[in-house]
């Protein structure tokens, strides 16, 4: 086999494993209408179509690796590659599988999941992106670790917290700091700041209160449990894990959208 077309299959296979379904159908059928490979302008129309900065600069990854790696491999085989990965991927998707994950006493009614073990497996598991939102990050050794891992691994973090700024009070450490160097310095770190905060007629504010961990838009933790010590081995936490079907991209999805419409800003 022609091993630029190993090169297209592989990078389609990459980029249908991380944006949802309808908009890479969307992007296959818009390639295929291409006249040419070389059509820089029509192919930056067809990024900028694209509901999110982060959406747009994976397709824009996929054209730069078929402008140098692939340029004679015609828009219709890119087309058919990324729709092929797309279909296999929505089918791989649909078998979705729905755990319960907690932190607590055992009563031994109902298999559960720890939350430190599902979610240190899913950071482990991750491939091409992280997305982590949690109000609180203080001493989750393991966990932090894992992360650290995952960027080490070249694996794409975005992290969504709270501060003592930015939660006026409601934080007193630091959680910045409580992240570690490493994971300060590789991972897009985001907040919720006060400007694009609901206020009660008294003036207070609300809270970035979500706890939720999606790899790849393939698998996510939705868990009452923050980034902390005592939230992975003394309180009483629960929620779920969730492998395949559309919730896991569509969550993805719905962070990267709060990050481009500015209601998440970068530090």
């Amino acid at each position: 086999m022609d091993a630029t077309l190993t090169i297209i299959a592989q990078e389609a296979q990459r980029i249908a494993a991380t944006l949802p379904g309808e908009v890479l159908h969307t992007i296959a059928e818009a390639i295929a209408q291409l006249s040419t490979t070389g059509d820089s302008y029509a192919r930056a129309r067809i990024a900028n179509r694209l509901p999110t900065g982060e959406f747009r600069a994976r397709v824009q990854h996929l054209f730069q690796v078929w402008d140098k790696q692939a340029p004679a491999v015609s828009p219709q085989s890119v087309a058919l590659a990324l729709l092929t990965a797309t279909i296999a991927e929505e089918f791989h998707r649909q078998d979705q599988t729905v755990d319960l994950v907690w932190t607590g006493p055992d009563s031994r009614v109902i298999p559960l999941r720890r939350t430190d073990q599902a979610l240190q497996q899913l950071i482990e598991e991750a491939r091409q992106h992280l997305t982590i939102v949690s109000f609180a990050v203080y001493k989750a050794e393991s966990i932090l670790e894992a992360i650290a891992l995952a960027a080490s691994r070249g694996i794409s973090i975005t992290i969504c917290l709270e501060t003592p700024d930015t939660s006026e009070g409601k934080i007193a450490f630091d959680t910045i700091k409580a992240l570690g160097a490493n994971i300060a310095q590789h991972a897009q770190l985001y907040v919720w700041p006060h400007d694009q905060r609901s206020h009660s007629p008294d003036g207070k504010h609300g809270s970035l209160h979500a706890k939720v961990a999606v790899a790849d838009g393939r698998a996510m933790l939705i868990s009452s449990a923050n980034l902390t010590e005592y939230a992975m081995t003394l309180n009483m936490e629960m929620g779920v894990l969730i492998r395949g079907g559309e919730l896991p991209g569509k969550v993805d999805a719905h962070f990267a959208r709060l990050i481009e419409q500015g209601t998440l800003r970068r530090l």
